[in-house]
């Protein structure tokens, strides 16, 4: 006979054990962003693409500049920028993971409100991109927000795959205290 215990205990390790999994397909980009800031106190950034990490980049317009610090809570990053009337956050994704669906919590603090469109991009042998999953956040300060896409299934001619969130007239000046893309 199963005991009210000896369920409880079933669930719990069916709990943990699906914590686990989707531990290993995140990929948490504050903390990789905070790790690409280890040494220094701040991280420029120019216009184009700019690598903080292996896994984390973020894409300026031509003309802006910004730069990454540590932020004082000490658990987020800041985010400082002049002349850009638009951003993208990209986190890399593994290519050996199977995905289907996408899950993105963003929290960010700021003087105004922070639309974002979350998509994947995905990189072709030829050197181009595909873009899929256009879906629109809009970030209240302060509050976690949760975004999912749908994945499509990656053709042959994929060799990377990432997540970007494209900020609307970024304010200029964010503290990003979540950012964290989970796959399933």
């Amino acid at each position: 006979m199963t005991t009210i215990f000896d369920a409880a205990m079933r669930n719990f390790r069916a709990a943990a054990d699906i914590l686990e999994a989707l531990q290993a397909t995140r990929l948490d980009m504050v903390a990789e962003a905070r790790s690409g800031l280890v040494g220094r106190p701040r991280l420029g950034l120019a216009g184009g693409y700019n690598n903080v990490t292996p896994n984390v980049g973020v894409c300026l317009p031509t003309s802006a500049r910004a730069e990454f610090l540590m932020a004082e809570n000490a658990s987020g990053v800041e985010l400082r920028c002049t002349g850009a009337d638009w951003m993208t956050l990209e986190g890399t994704l593994p290519a050996e993971a199977p995905m289907t669906q996408c899950y993105l919590e963003m929290q960010v603090s700021a003087e105004r409100p922070v639309v974002a469109d979350v998509f994947l991009r995905e990189f072709l042998e030829d050197g181009s991109v595909r873009d899929a999953g256009h879906r629109e956040c809009q970030m209240t300060v302060g509050a976690v927000t949760v975004c999912m896409l749908n994945l499509p299934e990656a053709s042959d001619d994929t060799v990377g795959r990432r997540v970007i969130v494209h900020l609307r007239q970024p304010a200029p000046r964010m503290i990003l205290d979540r950012l964290a893309v989970t796959l399933a």
